[in-house]
């Protein structure tokens, strides 16, 4: 199965594909173009601020995602990460590990584009814990 993936690299530059061998523990996972389907890049994790797992590529732009801790229904730690380029991230994640590359966080809108992230340790700036 492939996964929709936005990937966000930290030199601010946005990749959209597809990819079927994305693992937290490999250093790079492969990707297919949205705009370019015979396009197979072999992408690094250490070039990456976060990998967005998304339900589809347009998304709505004009929607600003809720940060409203008391509207999500998922389980785990409550947490906003801040990343160096300034973004936040409102959301939830069962382990938060900053002695990995990254972990997993799930956003706190139910109705968010984004059904899941891979979020870079190297790229953060703050995980802050919200009770």
């Amino acid at each position: 199965m492939l996964d929709r993936l936005v990937v966000h690299l930290k030199n601010g530059e946005i990749a959209k594909g597809y990819s079927a061998d994305f693992s937290p523990e490999g250093n790079s996972f492969h990707m297919i173009a949205v705009n370019d389907p015979l396009c197979r890049e072999e992408v690094r994790l250490e070039n990456l601020k976060a990998v967005f797992f998304v339900k589809d590529f347009e998304g709505d732009f004009l929607r600003i995602d809720s940060n409203d801790f008391t509207e999500t229904s998922a389980s785990g730690k409550h947490i906003v990460v801040s990343f160096y380029d300034g973004e936040l991230f409102f959301g939830t994640s069962e382990t938060v590990d900053r002695e990995k590359t990254g972990f997993y966080i799930l956003p706190i809108d139910q109705k968010s584009n984004i059904v899941r992230a891979f979020v870079i340790n190297s790229f953060i700036e703050s995980v802050n814990f919200v009770e």
